[in-house]
Formats: structure tokens, C-alpha cells, sequence
């Protein structure tokens, strides 16, 4: 029997014992971790999850049961256990269902599959990692990298005849050199992340010039000077500086935070909460990125969300359950770790589009302030603080010096207030994990050049 049948009867069971809308979730991923420490590969680490998870909705209330058994017996067995949990129950009726198969195209394509390269290639590229690092220039302490791979299978069936599937594969690098000079030693992790297969390491170069740009970035930060606590307009960069938006506005864009009423863009919709020149869009379908695929975790094709356009919102990212409670259809945003989580509404691609402002006015116009090159950790939220982690003060227009040991914080819809000047130029720069409510999920954060008039530097 097919995927497809065994999923049509267990949905059908599901309808008969009194759920008003199932979700069958099947996932089969593989994933690889090969860690280098000191000069020595610590071994080959690999791992098989496989699973199933079963999510029922009957209105305002939902239960969420999973199991590493995908046979038809065990999955029976795990429809009976939810529908017992499920307080109320819809009324028993003609439960036949026909699923529809649901075909889209995946933004990533991928060309070598990684289960299909030797470990050795993989520690190769390690290797050659190391060799670029270490003749940089700055001197390393020590040195420590990690290879990854992902090959993720999902396929996602529910009781509206929904069928779909999805193959997702990335691969990555971390790199986390400890540099020292005569101002002692600083270190801190790196990532070349894509959502790619082993072609990701075809150009030794690209991954060679990663390695040695993180060791000459953490030489940087060690050597750079500190500043005062102050409020100054701030100049992010284009590429991944698009994290403040993630972390200051976008949680709060998420039917969860809308749901539960702790969002300040709660009931706002129509209204202009940033400033005109903020187009702030959620895009899963970008070809090539990180966050992309073909379908959502709840079977939903992925779509392009405008969630402010010119500082007036229009929307917030839904799922199925917090969606249905704000009265909401889902945009595609339905997103979870892996089969054990339930999904929730999530972020993809995160960034403000692109504006019309020149780029060299906006660092020219500044008579004192920050231009923020690359954004560490913190914690985000309406109330917000991260950390900057390349960062270079601007002084009679121009970039005077790199600073260090200082965070950004503020109030998120009060600081997208006040950009005043958005670039030209969109710069998309690798990606990262945001981990929320229904686990880790991969994002990426791109964005122009963008400009905030006053914000506190502590």
C-alpha cells in the first residue's frame, strides 16, 4: 500500500472518531556532522530521524501526537490516542476522503545530493578550510570547525485533500577561529550556509576566502576601540544586518505573538506603523535562500507575504491553528523542526525591500554616528537588544574607526518609525536558525542599506 492510501485511512479514522480537521506529517531526513578540533577530525556523526506527527483541530481547541513507528498499525494506534485527548468531538458521519496531490516547484534545486559524496570529500573540505584560516595572517589560538548536511523528506496530508511533498537539502560550514594579538584574544562562530548540496563546495575559493575573512573579522573586532553609551542615527549594511528587523519586528508579525495579544502590531492592520519608507516582506519562494521551499509544513504552497508596504500594515504570517484563532487563512508560514514539534507560524526570508536612497549619502549626511557591518546575539522581541558585532563609527561623514563591545536596543515599532533612508542595493548573505515555539527552522535576513535617524547604543 502507497503513502498516499495508508494516509487517506488514517485521516479517515481520524473524521471518525470525531476530529473536524487532521494533519499527517511523515518525515524521513539524514543529516551529517563531521566536528575538527585542534588539528583532528573527532569522527563522523550520523544521524536518521524518521517519523510521523499527527496534529487535530476542532476549533479553538488542537492536540498534537507523534511517533517514530510511520506503519499503518502504529499510526491507527496514534489516531485513537489523540482523538481520546480531544475534549469536544464533531458528530460521526460519511468519513471517505480522496487525497489530491499537490505538485510544486522547489526554489532550491540541488545537483549532488550529499548521501552521494564520501566523508572524505567532506573532510577535504575542512581541510582546505583549515589551510585558509591558518595562513590569513592574524595569529589562531585555536581553531575548531564542524561540516553539516541535511537531506530532509517531508510529506504532509490533511483531512481537506490536501497531499504534498518536499525535499529540502542544505549544507554548511561553521568556523570558529580564537584569535590573538597583543590586546589579548577574541573568538566567536561563523557560518557559510547553503541551501544547496555538495555543489556548495565546488569553488574552493568561495569557502577558502569564508575561512579567511572570519579569522581577519575576529582580528578586527580585537583591535577595535570602545565608545560611550549614547544615541546617534545608526547605518546598517546591506546583507545580514536584516536580523534587527527579524528579531524586532518580525516575531511580532507571527499569528503566535497576534494570538495571544503580547504583539504591538496586534489590531493594526490598515494602519501606518512604520515609516513610508518601510516595505517589510516575508518571502519563502526566493530561489537559492535558506528559508525557501516548495511547500510549508502544513502542506501549503510557499508564497511572498508584504507585510508593510510604504509603513502601512497589511498583514501578519499564519498558520493553520494561530491563523484560524486571529480568523486568518494561512499564508504559507507553517513551519517546525521536525516531526516531535507542532507547526506554528514562522519566518522565512525576512527583509525590507528595496528603496531609492544613495547609499554613499546616507554614511555622508552622519555627522556622529554607528555603521553596523554584521549583528551578533541578543534577544529580540518588542523590546530588543543585540549585539553589534562588526561595528565602525562615522564621524564628519565618513568611517573613522572599528568599535566594539556595544549593543542596539530599542522598541521594534518604534525604531521602524524612524529609518529614514533605505538603499538601492539588496544583498543576500548566507543564513541562520530561528528558533521559536515549534522548534529550530533556517531564515535568512537580507536587506539594502537602510538608515535609522536616532537609536540608543548601549
Amino acid at each position: 500500500m502507497s503513502e498516499k492510501e495508508i494516509a487517506e485511512r488514517v485521516l479517515e479514522k481520524a473524521m471518525d472518531l470525531g476530529a473536524a480537521f487532521a494533519e499527517l506529517f511523515l518525515e524521513d531526513r539524514e543529516e551529517t556532522n563531521i566536528p575538527y578540533q585542534s588539528g583532528n577530525i573527532q569522527g563522523v556523526k550520523s544521524l536518521r530521524i524518521h517519523g510521523a506527527g499527527l496534529h487535530l483541530i476542532n476549533g479553538k481547541q488542537r492536540v498534537y501526537v507523534y511517533t517514530n513507528n510511520t506503519s499503518e498499525e502504529a499510526l491507527m494506534k496514534l489516531v485513537r490516542k489523540g482523538c481520546q485527548m480531544l475534549e469536544e468531538k464533531k458528530k460521526a458521519g460519511i468519513s471517505s476522503l480522496v487525497l489530491t496531490e499537490n505538485r510544486y516547484h522547489n526554489p532550491c534545486p540541488v545537483e549532488i545530493y550529499p548521501g552521494t559524496v564520501s566523508n572524505g570529500e567532506k573532510v577535504r573540505v575542512l581541510l582546505m578550510a583549515e589551510k585558509a584560516a591558518k595562513g590569513a595572517g592574524p595569529q589562531i589560538r585555536s581553531l575548531s570547525m564542524n561540516y553539516f548536511d541535511t537531506d530532509q523528506r517531508v510529506m504532509v496530508a490533511n483531512t481537506e485533500g490536501v497531499f504534498a511533498q518536499d525535499r529540502r537539502v542544505t549544507t554548511r560550514v561553521r568556523i570558529s577561529p580564537l584569535v590573538e594579538n597583543e590586546k589579548g584574544t577574541y573568538g566567536c562562530f561563523q557560518e557559510f550556509t547553503k541551501a544547496q548540496g555538495f555543489e556548495a563546495f565546488r569553488e574552493e575559493e568561495a569557502y577558502a576566502d569564508f575561512a579567511r575573512d572570519a579569522v581577519w573579522k575576529m582580528d578586527g573586532i580585537l583591535r577595535a576601540d570602545t565608545v560611550k553609551p549614547c544615541v546617534v542615527p545608526v547605518v546598517l549594511a546591506a546583507g545580514g544586518c536584516g536580523t534587527l528587523w527579524h528579531e524586532s519586528c518580525g516575531h511580532s508579525l507571527e499569528a503566535v505573538a497576534i494570538a495571544a495579544g503580547s504583539s504591538a502590531f496586534a489590531g493594526k492592520i490598515g494602519e501606518q506603523v512604520a515609516s513610508e519608507k518601510v516595505t517589510l516582506i516575508d518571502d519563502g519562494t526566493l530561489p537559492g535562500q535558506y528559508g525557501s521551499g516548495a511547500i510549508d509544513d502544513e502542506g501549503h504552497k510557499r508564497q511572498r507575504n508584504v507585510l508593510i508596504e510604504n509603513g502601512v500594515l497589511k498583514g501578519y504570517l499564519c498558520d493553520r491553528y494561530y491563523g484560524g484563532l486571529i480568523g486568518m487563512e494561512s499564508t504559507g508560514s507553517g513551519r517546525r523542526q521536525n516531526y516531535t514539534y507542532a507547526p506554528a507560524a514562522r519566518m522565512t526570508n525576512t527583509f525590507i525591500a528595496e528603496g531609492t536612497d544613495d547609499e554613499e549619502e546616507m554614511i555622508r549626511s552622519v555627522e556622529e554616528g554607528l555603521y553596523v557591518k554584521s549583528i551578533g546575539g541578543g534577544y529580540g522581541g518588542s523590546q530588543f537588544s543585540l549585539a553589534v558585532q562588526e561595528g565602525f563609527w562615522i564621524k564628519h561623514g565618513k568611517i573613522d574607526r572599528q568599535v566594539k563591545n556595544l549593543m542596539l536596543t530599542g522598541n521594534g515599532i518604534d525604531v521602524i518609525k524612524r529609518i529614514d533612508r533605505v538603499g538601492r542595493r539588496m544583498e543576500f548573505e548566507g543564513g541562520g536558525f530561528c528558533g521559536a515555539i515549534s522548534g529550530l527552522v533556517p531564515t535568512t535576513t537580507p536587506q539594502p542599506m537602510c538608515r535609522i535617524s536616532q537609536m540608543a547604543i548601549g
